[in-house]
């Protein structure tokens, strides 16, 4: 049985961290400065979808759509707001996910990634 790919993207401010957590290939998306704002990682979401997909597309390798795990790094003090989880899950579907979920905590790897998608809600 084919599985789709499981890949995780790590969001700074600067920069999209996606590794494919079957393959381990990792690649680094820079970000313009114009998508995220002083206080959200996402400013402009059509700017940050497009980093999304070219992030995703870099590390994708079977024909399923991939299930993604997005970890916001930066700028959640006090955690993420129901519509910062919202942006990203919208910004997961958009570059072609056939699960996202939204980690917050601990960088994961490996086993964990498919793991924290299997426990997300929804």
């Amino acid at each position: 049985m084919l599985t789709p790919d499981t890949l995780y993207v790590q969001i700074f401010a600067d920069r999209l961290v996606a590794t494919n957590a079957g393959t381990g290939e990792t690649a680094e998306v820079r970000r313009d400065a114009r998508s995220a704002s002083p206080r959200m990682l996402v400013g402009d979401f059509t700017l940050a979808q497009q980093e999304m997909k070219e992030a995703v597309k870099a590390v994708r390798r079977g024909w399923r759509s991939p299930e993604i795990l997005l970890h916001p790094m930066e700028r959640i003090e006090g955690g993420i707001t129901p519509i910062e989880a919202r942006v990203l899950l919208e910004l997961g579907a958009g570059a072609g996910a056939s699960r996202v979920a939204v980690h917050t905590g601990p960088a994961l790897s490996g086993l964990a990634v498919r793991e924290a998608i299997r426990g997300a809600k929804g």
